[in-house]
């Protein structure tokens, strides 16, 4: 007995090592190791090398984000298992245990997708021992290097749009608002605490993937641009107060923005390294901007002739690069415009909102109406450029090209808005209507100064009061002789007096002319 058991455990130790040495261990590899960033319409095989299968399995693949990478043709695959291989001397035979499958990928769309490859055993009731990681497939877009070109041409036009700005801020005129700074208050407070909590609140609601989410985070947290300064322009408003806005958050948003970054972004990034906000980047992109303002300002102070001749020579280049950017950008950045209806609807609402709440914010700090539009706008259109220059200068791709569909989407739907509230505000000024009460206010509107003026005042004397009953019983006693036919002395009698009682602006015959026509020959 004690001989018999060191034999049966050198059998099975000699057993278990002629198994060990005769099986092969299951592994894999991916060729190519690593695949280029896949334009639209393009496609590449990728081939699956397996060595070590001892069953028969069921090969599946898909991918993780088929709106961005697809896979073409056949998905399933049927693997049989490999036997043991031996080689002899005189027997030479192919290795039977490597095999080998390829899968056709197609990109879409830009985005991160992974080849998901999972194994199935031929037994339902058992789960196959085999597992790959996932292959990483990168879809791009078709104008990358158009887009980053367009880009740069952005950038120079908004250095050149910054340093007009620093031309036409001068001490004198921005010296009331900063001496009364509640207008550039409420527009600092609505821009850098309001407008990013409320790009967070809609990325949250709309449910926004991250890389849309980071991009309206971004455009929110900006400084005001050029849009707000043109709008309340067209739309008559304080212009003074649009520019000094825009100039005081440029330069704190050197330290606003990337703190309203780190706050609100970071949630979406879930420690992807491709969303890391790019604090350092963002902070030299902002200087590049401020550098130019001083520089205008510098120029405008120093030699104010200089100054002017520079504003006027920048404009035509600044037209010529606007429409250098158009041709190019817009072609450049098709693909935003193809993107969820979620990203539109909160793109859509961030100017939206942000403009009518900073408009509700500033009346309710009783400012005036002018200076309360101009705040709204200043809110509601922020420096989304600046926002696509920095998500496509700043972040990797993909990720550059996905963060980078909000500011574009925010640009587009600004302008339209901000189209249509110029359009209403010329329709009304251009055609006013008829003033409230049509024919039962027609005598009123024969003295609108006269009527303002004692409306308006604060305390009227028993003289005043007496004007005024006087000044409206000449006015009856006209409409009633003329529409009725009367005394042509008492008229013109009623004329002078009422012409004596207060400056009509015009002369008595004039009166007459507009009431009866036929009685005019009668006061020369």
């Amino acid at each position: 007995m004690t001989r018999l058991f060191p034999e049966v455990c050198l059998y099975f130790l000699s057993f278990y090592s002629f198994i060990g040495f005769s099986r092969s261990e299951f592994s894999y590899k991916y060729n190519p190791p690593s695949l280029n960033i896949l334009k639209p319409g393009e496609n590449q095989y990728i081939q699956l090398s397996i060595e070590g299968i001892t069953e028969d399995v069921l090969i599946e693949v898909s991918s993780s984000n088929e709106a961005s990478v697809r896979v073409l043709g056949t998905n399933r695959f049927n693997v049989k298992r490999t036997e043991n291989f031996c080689q002899d001397q005189d027997q030479i035979s192919p290795d039977p245990r490597n095999v080998s499958i390829t899968v056709n990928v197609e990109g879409v769309y830009v985005g991160i997708s992974e080849l998901q490859f999972e194994f199935k055993a031929r037994d339902v009731f058992k789960d196959s021992p085999y597992q790959v990681e996932s292959y990483p497939v990168i879809a791009g877009i078709s104008t990358s290097t158009l887009k980053v070109i367009s880009t740069y041409i952005i950038m120079v036009w908004l250095i050149l749009s910054y340093i007009t700005m620093g031309t036409k801020i001068t001490w004198k005129a921005i010296k009331p608002k900063i001496i009364r700074p509640q207008g550039i208050l409420i527009g600092i407070a609505c821009q850098f605490i309001l407008m990013p909590g409320l790009s967070f609140l809609l990325a949250k609601m709309t449910s926004l993937e991250p890389t849309g989410a980071v991009g309206l985070i971004i455009d929110g947290s900006c400084p005001g641009g050029w849009l707000s300064n043109i709008f309340t322009a067209l739309l008559d408003c304080d212009l003074v107060l649009s520019l000094t806005m825009t100039f005081c958050s440029t330069v704190l948003a050197i330290a606003f923005m990337p703190l309203n970054m780190f706050l609100y972004a970071t949630p979406f990034t879930k420690n992807d390294e491709s969303l890391r906000t790019p604090f350092k980047d963002i902070f030299i992109q902002l200087i590049t901007l401020v550098i130019p303002v001083f520089i205008g300002i510098f120029i405008s102070y120093k030699f104010p002739k200089a100054g002017k001749k520079l504003s006027k020579f920048i404009k035509p280049v600044s037209v010529i690069v606007i429409i250098i950017s158009l041709s190019t950008g817009v072609y450049a950045n098709l693909y935003a415009y193809s993107s969820p209806f979620s990203l539109w609807f909160a793109s859509g609402l961030l100017p939206l909102i942000g403009g009518l709440l900073g408009l509700i914010i500033a009346k309710v700090t009783c400012l005036a109406n002018r200076s309360a539009i101009t705040v709204g706008l200043e809110t509601g259109a922020q420096n989304s450029f600046l926002a696509l220059s920095m998500a496509t200068l700043s972040y990797p791709q993909p990720a550059s090209a996905l963060i980078s569909r909000p500011p574009l989407l925010v640009a587009t739907l600004t302008i339209i808005e901000g189209i249509i509230a110029v359009v209403i505000y010329l329709l009304m000024t251009k055609f006013p209507g008829r003033p409230e009460g049509g024919h039962e206010d027609q005598e009123e509107s024969f003295f609108p100064d006269i009527d303002v003026k004692l409306r308006r005042s604060p305390k009227k004397s028993a003289k005043s009061t007496g004007i005024n009953v006087g000044i409206q019983a000449d006015f009856q006693d006209i409409i009633q002789s003329w529409s009725h036919g009367g005394n042509k002395d008492a008229q013109n009698g009623s004329v002078r007096s009422l012409s004596g009682k207060v400056n009509l602006g015009f002369d008595a015959s004039s009166l007459i002319d507009m009431i009866n026509p036929d009685a005019k020959k009668y006061y020369i």
